[in-house]
């Protein structure tokens, strides 16, 4: 007897490093007719303004957790994309959801070579005239806002914290792998977009790697490619459960 799930898909969209739970709008936009979005939020940003910031990756891990928990829908398939910090942070979540029996049917971690790559020096602690030159080469801030100070003003003690999230001491570097295949992509201009293939290490799964043209912040002019991505990625999973379940 076929069973059918009457629920849409859910898709978690971890923010990157200064983002919020809009960071992605174009995106949902491209989604929202195929998945249930969900979008976590770490404190000190949009509805959570009002919280102190984390400091380190463990803390940030537990808090996007306990919001994935409290939205997951039982027997609802569901894929992590996170985008630079959303990868690195969505890395940890899949393990954890896996050991908890509730694995997504994918990773998708963007703007991010894997663990174990990236050399560059801290730069949360840098003098704000040398920490927003670093921030600039990302690309996440427009020569616009780089150019209004009362906006460098609201993003830097953001920018601070979620960078200083990523480089605090006290966090341990993953080991191990998960068990969820990965489609990893970057941008052809970043730094350590050659070693894309280093997410073949930390999956017993298939894994895919794509790069494409762009900086760090290729998905502001690759949103319908992104999602496309994404959509093929569950459509795959979803036919490859249903031939395991009604294989004769």
């Amino acid at each position: 007897m076929n069973t059918t799930i009457s629920s849409k898909p859910q898709i978690y969209l971890l923010h990157y490093a200064g983002g919020d739970k809009n960071s992605f709008r174009p995106l949902i936009e491209n989604l929202q007719s195929y998945f249930q979005i969900e979008t976590p939020e770490l404190p000190g940003r949009g509805e959570r303004m009002s919280e102190p910031f984390l400091e380190n990756k463990q803390t940030a891990v537990g808090d996007l957790l306990v919001q994935i928990k409290q939205t997951r829908k039982k027997n609802v398939p569901y894929i992590i994309y996170g985008h630079s910090m959303g990868a690195i942070l969505g890395l940890e979540i899949c393990q954890i959801m896996e050991n908890n029996g509730d694995a997504p049917k994918y990773f998708i971690p963007t703007g991010f070579p894997g663990p174990k790559i990236k050399k560059n020096l801290p730069i949360s602690e840098l003098p704000r005239t040398d920490f927003f030159a670093e921030v600039r080469k990302l690309g996440g801030l427009s020569d616009e806002v780089m150019e209004i100070e009362e906006l460098l003003d609201f993003f830097e003690p953001l920018l601070r914290a979620d960078f200083g999230l990523l480089e605090n001491n006290e966090n341990r570097t993953f080991n191990g792998k998960i068990q969820t295949p990965i489609y990893a992509v970057m941008g052809k201009d970043e730094q350590y977009a050659l070693n894309i293939r280093n997410w073949q290490n930390y999956t017993t799964a298939g894994c895919e790697c794509q790069i494409v043209k762009g900086n760090h912040f290729f998905i502001n002019q690759h949103f319908n490619y992104l999602a496309q991505i994404i959509k093929n990625a569950m459509d795959t999973a979803t036919a490859k459960s249903n031939n395991y379940l009604y294989h004769d």
